[in-house]
């Protein structure tokens, strides 16, 4: 006889990676966005080149929604980005912020 918890659906796996940069291209901000953006300033270990790419995407999506709304540099390392990831991104972008 089987359980209640055996009849469910088999489980999903679950990519951290994906959920991470799902985070990032989300618009919404709340505590998941700044906790993504933490992890993601704290992949500064690697270099830029070696992230993957949707996380960069991701990245240089956010951080540019960021600059869209008139965020400073200083306001985007508070948002949980290293000084690392901003500087790449923001070379990536083209773009400079004082």
């Amino acid at each position: 006889m089987k359980t209640q918890e055996q009849e469910q659906a088999p489980a999903v796996a679950v990519d951290p990676m994906e959920d991470l940069c799902q985070a990032l291209f989300s618009k919404e901000e709340g505590a998941k966005k700044k906790a993504a953006r933490q992890t993601a300033g704290a992949m500064t270990q690697r270099p830029w080149p070696q992230l993957p790419s949707r996380l960069r995407s991701a990245i240089r999506s956010d951080i540019g929604r960021l600059l869209d709304s008139g965020k400073a540099r200083a306001q985007i390392l508070e948002a949980g980005y290293s000084a690392g990831i901003v500087n790449q991104t923001l070379r990536d972008l083209g773009r400079s912020v004082a």
